[in-house]
Formats: C-alpha cells, structure tokens, sequence
C-alpha cells in the first residue's frame, strides 16, 4: 500500500531521503566488509540518515522513519511501499516490492538507490581500478587477451590466498602493473568472517558466507541464484582455512562483475561444447560474447542480470555495431525467471511499452537448446 505524505509536512522529498538511508547502508556495508564487525560512533552518513528522519516524523507527526540502527534493519527488510509514505516518484512501479537489505547485506537495489545517477554499473566504470586496468591493456600488444584473463580470474577467484596465488594462476605475473592491479580490485579478508579459523564459502559463486544468527549452519550467500542460497541456508559450503594474506573482491567487483559473470562463462562453456568459437568481452567488454558457428552463422549476445525486468527494458541500449551484422540476443542467467515469474513477458512488453527497439530476451538454457535445435 502507498501513502501520499503531505507537502506542508515535508522538508526533504521522500525519495532524496530514502536515498540518504540507502547510501547510509552502502557506508555501513563498506565498515562491515573492511573490519567484520560495526563499532562505535556510527558513520555520519548513517548518523545523519537518522538525523533528517527525526525531523521529517517530528513534523509530520508520525514515525514511519527509521531514528535507530535496530529500526532500520527491520524496515530495510521490508518492500519499500510498505513504509516509505510517498512512492509517487516511482510511476513504474520499479521500487514497489524492492527491499535495502536481504540476509543481512545491502542489495543491489540498495546499492542503485544509492548512486546518484541511478546505475550502479557506472560505479565500475568510475573506478580508479578499473581505469587502472584498461590503462593496462591499451599498452599492451596482447590488450584483449590480459582483459579477458583478468576478468575471468575475478569471476572464478573471488577469494584468494595472496596475490601472487592469482597472478600465477591466471598466467597474469609477467605486467609489471599486475600487484598493483591485485590491490586495486582486491581487500583484506577480515578475521571476524572467520569461523573456527576457517572461511565458509558458496559453493555456486565461491564468495564468502556470512552466519545469518547464532547457528553456524544457517549462512546467508551474496549469490541469488536459488540453488545457492538453498545450500547456504542449510549448511552446505566449502570451506578454506583463514589466513592473514587472504584477499576479497572488492564489495562493487563483486555485485557486478564476478558473480552476475557466472551466467556469461556458463553460456560461453555451452556454446564451446556444441562447437562454436567463442570470444568474451572483445574490443575491451564492447560487447558480453561473440560465437561464430562451424557454418558461419555469428551470435552478438549480451548477458544480464537484473532483478526488475522494468530496469532492464529501460536501461538496455541494444546491440551497437553488432546488430547489422550478427544475430543478436539479451540473455538473462535461468534463475531469474525463478524470482520473478513471466520475467521474459515482463520485459518485452515493458520494453514495447516505452517505444523501445524489439529485442529477443532468453535464459541461458534456452538459448542453447535453441541453438542446438537449429542446428546453426
């Protein structure tokens, strides 16, 4: 249900302060992530979150703002049109059922409300590690080739034991620039995530798993796949012997990069076996992957992995270059239509509905049993 706050009662427009908890979330995360543990004074963003919601409920005569930690982890769980009073700069519907946080960390809609411009793939981009890194490459005769090892390690790598464990692994040891990179893309494990002095980890994605209270055989994954939250919660996790040395991804590399990427190296695995030439992320990520067939026949395919389907029609901006001359398709991980059903209907008429270009949306399973079937 969504209530309409009255004007003469408002001195920050709801959706700015909600953006102020949602960035106080993404700090306190951060807080989290670098020392395992939150201490005292709470960060100012937090502080002041809490702050402009005191006289927001003070002169509306209500209190459907959080004003403490223990308020805000309850309402943050909770679908934002539930306590938020005035949804009306969300005509979408697009942040209805959205929550901040979920098993204890923010999620990804937290981390878009978050960012000013609404895109939380552009915080990558933004990143001095990431610039770092195409810096690399463009000096690099073999440019392409050090981008797509590099990618693929983080997805496959989101723990390591030191960097040199990555950077010979990866057969990424010889770039002068490659330590540094490792620090840029790459923080200290905290010892608090430890357990009995050993790192629990999901056994989907290979992130860490936090315990979600008490029981240390109940965790909560940063991975939304079904399958490896299912495991999480009942115990099921690998496990690796904490050291010192240990490095993570960074929170933004993380969310965006290795573990939505999963989904890429599944469909690129798919498309080998059946027998087509397959290339990630050329010319520097232009584009997700490119497959060329044993009769010729190319495939532009770019793989996402949001949860509102109404994002997704809004944001995707088609196929560039790629579209004159390949057969082009959206793909989406197969687990998304199992958190959002009709998530494919949704789009496409979401998509048709904003006067946007017709794109061909299919999971990751399908595609290739289409391909198969066609024999292509």
């Amino acid at each position: 249900m969504t209530h309409q706050a009255e004007d003469s009662h408002s001195t920050v427009p709801d959706d700015t302060l909600l953006r102020l908890y949602a960035s106080a979330l993404v700090t306190l995360q951060a807080h989290l992530d670098e020392q395992g543990y939150l201490s005292c004074p709470y960060p100012p963003a937090l502080r002041r979150a809490f702050d402009r919601g005191a006289a927001c409920n003070l002169l509306a005569g209500s209190a459907c703002w959080p004003t403490d930690l223990s308020q805000l982890r309850k309402v943050a769980q909770q679908p934002l049109a539930t306590w938020v009073p005035d949804m009306s700069w969300d005509p979408d519907g697009e942040f209805y059922a959205a929550v901040l946080c979920d098993d204890n960390a923010i999620t990804s809609d937290c981390q878009r409300l978050a960012v000013a411009t609404g895109n939380p793939e552009q915080e990558i981009e933004e990143n001095s590690g990431y610039q770092w890194l195409l810096s690399v490459c463009r000096d690099r005769l073999d440019g392409e080739q050090f981008y797509r090892a590099w990618r693929r390690a983080l997805i496959t790598h989101p723990v390591i034991d030191t960097p040199l464990s990555l950077l010979l692994g990866a057969g990424l040891a010889d770039d002068p620039h490659a330590a540094q990179l490792v620090e840029a893309f790459y923080a200290p494990v905290p010892e608090a995530l430890a357990i009995n002095g050993e790192l629990p980890l999901c056994t989907v994605s290979g992130t860490i798993l936090r315990r979600r209270g008490a029981r240390t055989a109940d965790f909560s994954t940063e991975c939304r796949d079904p399958e490896a939250v299912r495991r999480a919660q009942t115990g099921q996790c690998a496990r690796r012997p904490y050291d010192p040395r240990m490095k993570q991804l960074r929170r933004a590399f993380r969310r965006y990069w290795c573990l939505p990427r999963l989904a890429e190296l599944s469909l690129a695995a798919g498309l080998d076996k059946q027998g087509w030439q397959t290339t990630l992320w050329p010319q520097l990520d232009r584009i997700d992957l490119l497959a060329v067939s044993p009769s010729g026949h190319r495939l532009a395919l770019e793989v996402k992995d949001y949860l509102a389907p109404a994002h997704l029609a809004r944001r995707f901006q088609g196929f560039k270059e790629f579209a004159d001359d390949d057969d082009c398709y959206l793909v989406i991980p197969d687990y998304l239509p199992q958190l959002v059903p009709r998530y494919e209907e949704q789009f496409k008429h979401l998509r048709a509905a904003q006067g946007k270009s017709r794109v061909r949306v299919m999971r990751v399973s399908r595609l290739l049993k289409h391909l198969r079937r066609l024999g292509a």
